[in-house]
């Protein structure tokens, strides 16, 4: 899968924690917002909106950014979603 492709909104990507600014452990992330793309640090991010998957496939109510670097996203299927 290209790496672009990964980060597209409605879908579902996992993070590991040091891939993306700001937060604690491991993301799991529904996208809904792709707000830019660019290069940091030597390689590809991109900048996002979305909600949190909780471990069940429920998502957390309050939407959340994350600075994400794509070639470390990783799609999943959530199977509630």
């Amino acid at each position: 899968m290209p790496p672009r492709s990964r980060v597209t909104v409605g879908a579902t990507i996992r993070v590991p924690a040091d891939a993306y600014r700001f937060g604690k452990g491991p993301l799991t992330l529904w996208i809904t917002e792709v707000l830019s793309v660019g290069r940091f640090e030597g390689a590809l991010w991109a900048e996002l909106r979305g909600h949190e998957v909780n471990p069940d496939g429920t998502l957390r109510i309050r939407q959340r950014f994350a600075f994400v670097r794509v070639d470390r996203a990783v799609a999943v299927e959530v199977p509630s979603r």
